[in-house]
């Protein structure tokens, strides 16, 4: 199992890196777990959206869903695939049509937040063009809890604590295992999340423990999960400020409260469940 940082910036992408998307694959599937602003362009630097067996949404705040959309409407041409305009101006789709959807994991109630999305932008001309929520997708509102299999995955939904009802993204296959924070505050389940793992994927949003209700991980707090969920690797990400000493900061905070290897996971970093190499 291979995990590979398309965008690691919380908010809104910023200094050349796109916001949450993280590309997972092992021998039999490419799952991508959240995809905000920017990863539709990134993601393409590694595989090309129709290849992609799964989309997993950890909650629907624009930053880490915006570029479903886009995603979606690329998967519905895939290499060698076009279009033709009849002589009424009516578009449809030739070529190479297998029927193959991709399966879409949105929080409850996120259907209907995808498909207003997708009505602000008709494509009157290419109607296929506006089902991207229909031919490239198949779209299952997934419980908080629950486990669905993807390829030779079992991807498992841990519900974690935010301002919009946020779940923990957590994949086990044939080649190793990773658990995915999203966003949240610190919570029991998070060692649920990462029990085992051999990559814990976590926020570290902020430089102290979070006193609103909004619901973000500090470095430390991050560290303390891993040290507690015994996970074999820890790689930082969701980063609210650019700055390198920033950054280290956090991963110093982390390393005060697990021992274990700590990465600062930047756009472009794979990290793998195999081998000690990360690239």
């Amino acid at each position: 199992m291979e995990l590979t940082i398309v965008g690691n910036r919380a908010g809104m992408p910023a200094d050349g890196a796109a916001s949450s998307g993280y590309l997972v694959r092992t021998e039999r599937s490419s799952i991508l777990m959240d995809c905000g602003p920017g990863i539709a362009v990134m993601l393409t630097k590694f595989i090309h959206a129709s290849q992609l067996d799964a989309v997993v949404i950890s909650h629907m705040h624009l930053d880490h869903c915006y570029d479903v959309l886009p995603i979606g409407k690329q998967a519905m041409l895939p290499y060698g695939k076009t279009w033709l305009v009849d002589t009424d101006g009516r578009g449809e789709f030739h070529g190479d049509d297998s029927g193959r959807r991709i399966k879409l994991l949105v929080p409850q109630g996120g259907r209907v937040t995808l498909d207003r999305l997708a009505e602000l932008f008709p494509v009157r001309t290419i109607p296929h063009l506006n089902r991207a929520f229909e031919l490239a997708f198949e779209v299952i509102e997934y419980r908080r809890g629950a486990s669905y299999e993807i390829a030779d995955c079992t991807v498992s939904m841990i519900p974690m604590v935010h301002s919009s009802p946020d779940c923990g993204i957590r994949v086990d296959g044939p080649s190793g295992s990773l658990g995915f924070t999203g966003d949240t505050s610190y919570n029991d389940n998070l060692v649920t999340l990462a029990k085992d793992t051999d990559i814990f994927l976590a926020e570290a949003s902020l430089q102290a423990p979070d006193s609103t209700h909004h619901g973000h991980l500090s470095g430390a707090e991050v560290g303390r999960a891993a040290a507690l969920a015994g996970t074999r690797k820890l790689v930082l990400t969701h980063f609210t400020a650019p700055q390198r000493e920033w950054k280290q900061a956090r991963r110093d905070d982390a390393a005060a409260e697990y021992s274990g290897p700590i990465h600062v996971g930047e756009p472009g970093m794979t990290f793998s469940t195999v081998t000690k190499d990360e690239r």
